[in-house]
């Protein structure tokens, strides 16, 4: 086999690998949407929601109320570390906009730190298409170590909210 094919087959495999690890989907049984939600998938780690300001996004905080930091890589929705996710059936499907060809990063969080996010549903960047009407919830993937970076021991998500 030539350098070339070993090269490909290679790019190829690793294209196949990346690609099954960017699935996203999780069963969640059907749930009213508030209008505007607040919620807690665990008691140390919270994602809260607010949906409908002025710019017509949705704003994001994430609160680390453990003892310890937890990390998350971004390049998620609008190349945050948190996703959109958007409820189809019995299914949510992720709504993972970010384009930017960088490498993503690792976002640290403090003991007690909290940070805000901005997703533009709307796809105001004009590369993404906007986020369909439809029931939507913000997931969290972290882990309590720095590395290694693309692995996500522990999620955390929104209480669902409605889009449109």
């Amino acid at each position: 086999m030539s350098r070339w094919n070993a090269c490909r087959s290679a790019a190829l495999i690793l294209a196949v690998a990346v690609l099954a690890g960017c699935a996203r989907s999780a069963p969640e049984s059907p749930v009213p949407a508030p209008a505007t939600p607040a919620g807690t998938a665990d008691t140390v780690v919270t994602v809260t929601v607010s949906v409908g300001g002025a710019d017509g996004r949705i704003a994001v905080t994430v609160t680390n109320g453990s003892q310890m930091p937890v990390y998350a890589d971004d390049l998620r929705t609008n190349c945050s570390p948190v996703l959109l996710e958007r409820r189809a059936g019995d299914t949510w499907t992720a709504y993972d906009n970010c384009g930017v060809e960088r490498a993503g990063s690792v976002v640290t969080w403090a003991p007690g730190e909290r940070r805000e996010f901005r997703l533009d549903p709307a796809g105001g960047d004009g590369v993404v298409p906007p986020a369909p009407a439809g029931v939507y919830r913000v997931t969290l993937g972290f882990r309590r170590s720095p590395a290694p970076e693309g692995t996500v021991a522990e999620r955390v998500h929104s209480a669902p909210f409605r889009i449109g």
